[in-house]
């Protein structure tokens, strides 16, 4: 029997009591991971704690030089995250790319730094290999928890949540707050919904358990999307798996997921075309079939791809060390 991976997760993003929505996927890909009997530690930085929490974070891994060796691998979410990875040279270091750690003007500098600097990297969508500047870069968007994300009684859903029952309720599950997502826009185009519609009313959802979301997910009728960049939206993956309707303009990998669902709509970013097609969305009145595409991608299937990952960089760090054939091409 081969020995259990050793691995060491990185990351400035995680679910807490205090911040219940932070990047649930990361822990479903690190509990997957453990399912399949891979022994992960986390080190989480609470970004809340600001400077300090990254300073103790950089000690600890600089120690990891210093003391016998613990882990096979070092595997960091987020660029910021990988370049504290990359304080000691004892391990191999994989980094996680989420979206705007490359696709942003600021993060992204220091992202394109962490690229070359890290021995593997995973991406969201081709636009981030692009920009990475990796052609062995891995595309490997997070699986869904299906679990959470499934079909479930609209009725039902907003009796739970308190919801009218006679009202068209449109989705936004990210803070308004986050520019990037062009809540500005989303307002405009309600606002020329609401001249064909009478009770139209947008719904925004952040900071709320996987399990809130995923309810309210159900509970309406369409959900919007109007980012200026997104690596792979996992809204967008959690909606089809609860056959949400979806209208998004064309960003990150969005295309390439809804484009042959029925009931789902992409559009221009600009608020009459995002009104446009969220009046399509209504009139047709009916879910979408939209399970079928991420149904084989859930959580368990990211961590099995992530898996195969961690097993080629060990593979070539062997070959190096004893000429053993390395891994020729990513996934």
């Amino acid at each position: 029997m081969e020995p259990k991976l050793r691995v060491l997760a990185v990351t400035n993003t995680y679910p807490t009591a205090e911040m219940p929505d932070d990047t649930p996927c990361i822990k479903d890909q690190i509990t997957a991971l453990r399912a399949y009997g891979v022994q992960v530690d986390l080190l989480h930085i609470a970004r809340t704690k600001g400077k300090w929490s990254y300073a103790q974070a950089a000690w600890r891994i600089v120690v990891l030089s210093l003391q016998s060796k613990r882990y096979d691998l070092i595997h960091a979410y987020y660029g910021h995250c990988g370049l504290l990875a990359r304080l000691q040279l004892r391990y191999p270091v994989v980094v996680t790319f989420r979206g705007s750690d490359l696709l942003s003007r600021r993060d992204g500098a220091i992202g394109q730094v962490v690229a070359r600097l890290a021995d593997s990297i995973i991406v969201m969508s081709e636009e981030m290999k692009r920009i990475a500047k990796r052609d062995d870069a891995y595309i490997i968007p997070f699986g869904v928890n299906l679990d959470l994300f499934t079909a479930y009684p609209m009725e039902d859903a907003r009796r739970e949540l308190g919801l009218a029952l006679d009202e068209k309720l449109l989705l936004f599950p990210w803070n308004p707050a986050r520019t990037v997502k062009r809540f500005d826009l989303v307002q405009e185009a309600i606002q020329i919904a609401q001249q064909k519609y009478d009770r139209v009313h947008l719904v925004v959802v952040f900071d709320e358990p996987h399990e809130t979301v995923a309810k309210y997910m159900s509970a309406c009728n369409v959900m919007v999307l109007a980012s200026d960049y997104e690596g792979s939206p996992m809204a967008i993956r959690e909606a089809m798996a609860c056959n949400l309707p979806i209208v998004s303009v064309d960003v990150g990998d969005v295309r390439q997921i809804v484009a042959n669902t029925d009931g789902c709509y992409l559009c221009q970013r600009e608020p009459a075309d995002i009104a446009e097609k969220l009046s399509l969305a209504l009139a047709r009145g009916s879910r979408t079939d939209g399970v079928r595409i991420v149904r084989q991608k859930d959580a368990a299937w990211g961590a099995e791809q992530v898996m195969q990952v961690y097993h080629c960089l060990l593979k070539s760090y062997r070959w190096q060390r004893r000429g053993e054939t390395p891994c020729e091409s990513p996934l």
